[in-house]
């Protein structure tokens, strides 16, 4: 169950580990959010304006959903992660368990589904259909589901708990790592 990463031995804590950097991490998580982009916002923009297909809405919501645990379970690295080096690791400095790697995601990945399931209901409505506008299909998101805005002040407030968790501690764990006894690491040259 817990095999190494291919072509990659175990690294121990003893090993001379380096944790990855706040700007690496950062820049990994902006080169993933613009990959995710690239398929799923012109998608998300001709559904919501044109197509209306909630079949659709439900298989992009799935790509932003599964990309992350996905990645980093089965390789170690989302592809911002390995494009700047970095390995998400378990406890023991192994590969990831899917257990963690679901504890890891869990801050952020309860919110999205949440999200999805009060969004998921606006293709449903008549009012949706006959929307015509950007702005006015985000002021009818607003209003028939003002649990969103919390959702996203939850989020928003999670990030700066992971923030301020990962500044404070000596390994740069993030809250989300401690939570889920992972670490994000510098692959070994």
């Amino acid at each position: 169950m817990n095999e190494s990463l291919p072509n990659e031995e175990t690294i121990l804590p003893g090993d001379d580990v380096q944790f990855a950097t706040f700007w690496n991490r950062l820049g990994a998580s902006l080169i993933d959010g613009f990959i995710i982009s690239v398929v799923v916002v012109p998608v998300t923009y001709y559904n919501v304006m044109n197509w209306k297909i909630p079949v659709l809405f439900i298989l992009t919501s799935m790509i932003e959903i599964i990309y992350k645990p996905f990645l980093e379970y089965r390789y170690g690295a989302t592809l911002g992660k390995m494009f700047l080096g970095l390995r998400v690791v378990g406890h023991s400095f192994e590969k990831v368990t899917l257990s963690e790697e679901l504890r890891r995601v869990s801050f952020y990945m309860l919110p999205s589904i949440l999200q999805f399931i009060l969004m998921v209901r606006l293709y449903f409505s008549p009012v949706f259909h006959s929307i015509t506008s950007y702005n006015a299909y985000s002021q009818y998101e607003v209003s028939s589901n003002p649990a969103t805005v919390w959702i996203a002040l939850i989020v928003f407030f999670l990030g700066i708990a992971d923030c301020i968790t990962f500044f404070l501690h000596e390994q740069r764990r993030s809250l989300h790592d401690l939570y889920a006894g992972t670490y994000v690491i510098e692959k070994q040259r």
